[in-house]
Parts: structure tokens; C-alpha cells; sequence
């Protein structure tokens, strides 16, 4: 983990170079540009979201008709896959391959290298009410201690979670869309501040993708 670290410290010395002498400004310019660059990922990842939705009422009848028989089950389901050109796990790709990248940033924002960056008064990592973004964020409202990016990742993730083809789906998935933004926002309370800016950042990206590949039609339509 620490070879990652480095590497990302590194690209954050760029980004700050490049992007305002900033750290807060060349974290959000790192995830913009990790976002642009999956970008043919993401367009893949919806489309699989999309066909996998479509096909949802012919795996239903398939699960009726062979509920007695998992194996012939199994192979039904695989047939229509095939037919359909749909990858049941198409639509993970991007989010996996967006794991080493907050991993990296998470680990290099605690690091020994990091805190001497910052220790050096000619660097600017200052970032709205925020001083320390190795530190998690929180905003002091009338003598309250507010987790506000916390918070904001939770709404973010909702929204974005709403302009997946997935949200339209009902049952298990209505219930997931309602339960995931407040179990990421809780989970990234004590997060480092830098973490949280990429986790908002990288939901804004994600939800103005998503909605771009729906309203271009770029996603076929339901059968």
C-alpha cells in the first residue's frame, strides 16, 4: 500500500503544480480527471445496468418456472445472458477500479510525506472552513459539531444513486438506494477531509455522467 501512497502523493504534487498550487483544488482536479478518464467504463457499467433491468422480467419467469430445479435454472439464466449480450457484473467494473485509486489517496492524506507538505507554510492546502485535510471535516453550527462533507456524501449518493437505471427498479433496490447513502455517510464521519472531497467530487462526476448518458439516449430503451 505504501508503493500507492507514493505514487499518489506524486500525482498530487502535479495536480497542485497545475491546478491552482492548491492541495483541496488538486484533489478535485485528481477525481475529475480519474472520472474522465473511466468514462467508457461508466457508459459500459449503465449499459449493463440497463440491459440487466430490461431482461429483470424474463429472469422472473425463468426463477417461477424452475424454482424446483437450481441447475436448469442456472442455465436458463446463463442462455439468456448470452442472448441478451448482458454481463451480470458489467456494472462493477468502474466502481472496482476506482477503489485503488481512494485507497491510495486515503493512505497518502495520513502519511508521514503528506504532513511534512503541509508543514511547510508555503503550501496552500487551506480548502473552504477546512485547515488539515489529513484530518476529517466538521463545521461548528451554534455550538454544534456538524459532519457536513459527511452529510454531503450521503446526499450526493443518493442523487447520483437516483439517475442509475437501477433506481427505477422497485423492491430490493428502492430499499438500497434509501440505505446506502446514510450508510456511506455515516461510515466517512472520520474520514480524512481530503478523502471526503474526492468521495463528493467523484458522486457529482458520476451523477452528471449518468444523467448525460440518459438524456443523450445513449442507453437503449427498454424492450
Amino acid at each position: 500500500m505504501a508503493f500507492l501512497s507514493n505514487i499518489m502523493l506524486e500525482v498530487l504534487k502535479f495536480f497542485y503544480v497545475v491546478g491552482g498550487n492548491n492541495y483541496a483544488l488538486a484533489i478535485i482536479w485528481l477525481t475529475v480527471a480519474v472520472n474522465l478518464a473511466l468514462y467508457p467504463l461508466t457508459l459500459s457499467s449503465i449499459k449493463q445496468m440497463s440491459a440487466m433491468q430490461r431482461v429483470q422480467p424474463r429472469m422472473q419467469e425463468l426463477q417461477k418456472k424452475h424454482k424446483e430445479d437450481p441447475k436448469k435454472l442456472q442455465q436458463e439464466m446463463m442462455d439468456l445472458y448470452k442472448s441478451e449480450k448482458v454481463n451480470p457484473v458489467g456494472g462493477c467494473l468502474p466502481v472496482l477500479l476506482k477503489i485503488p485509486f481512494f485507497l491510495a489517496l486515503f493512505f497518502s492524506l495520513q502519511s508521514k510525506e503528506f504532513h511534512a507538505l503541509l508543514s511547510d507554510p508555503g503550501v496552500n492546502s487551506s480548502f473552504l472552513w477546512i485547515k488539515d485535510l489529513s484530518k476529517p471535516e466538521f463545521l461548528y453550527f451554534f455550538g454544534f459539531k456538524l459532519p457536513s462533507f459527511a452529510l454531503l456524501i450521503g446526499i450526493s449518493t443518493y442523487f447520483m444513486q437516483k439517475t442509475m437505471p437501477t433506481a427505477q427498479a422497485g423492491g430490493s433496490a428502492q430499499m438500497m438506494t434509501m440505505f446506502m447513502p446514510l450508510f456511506i455517510a455515516f461510515i466517512s464521519i472520520n474520514f480524512p477531509a481530503g478523502v471526503q472531497i474526492y468521495w463528493i467530487v467523484s458522486n457529482l462526476m458520476g451523477g452528471i455522467q449518468q444523467h448525460y448518458i440518459s438524456s443523450k439516449k445513449i442507453v437503449p430503451n427498454k424492450k
